[in-house]
């Protein structure tokens, strides 16, 4: 990172308020990214992604399509 030079108190304020939003941002997509993965862990998505182009296939379908797969398969796993 290069140096910056500042010929004012303003200048400097106005680049910490960037870097603040800037950590901000990093902090939401960061967020989002920890959302998405234990989305992906979560055990319907873990059958549906065992399950293959099955698993696609129900995941492209309907949200009660959906719930009914899933009470068979929490019958067979039990």
């Amino acid at each position: 990172m290069s140096r910056k030079t500042f010929t004012s108190f303003a200048e400097i304020d106005q680049e910490l308020e960037i870097l603040a939003l800037e950590k901000q941002l990093q902090l939401i997509k960061l967020r989002q990214t920890g959302g998405r993965a234990l989305s992906a862990l979560s055990p319907g998505n873990l059958l549906l992604d065992s399950l293959g182009s099955a698993g696609s296939y129900l995941r492209s379908s309907g949200t009660l399509q959906k719930f009914v797969i899933m009470l068979i398969a929490r019958k067979f796993l039990k």
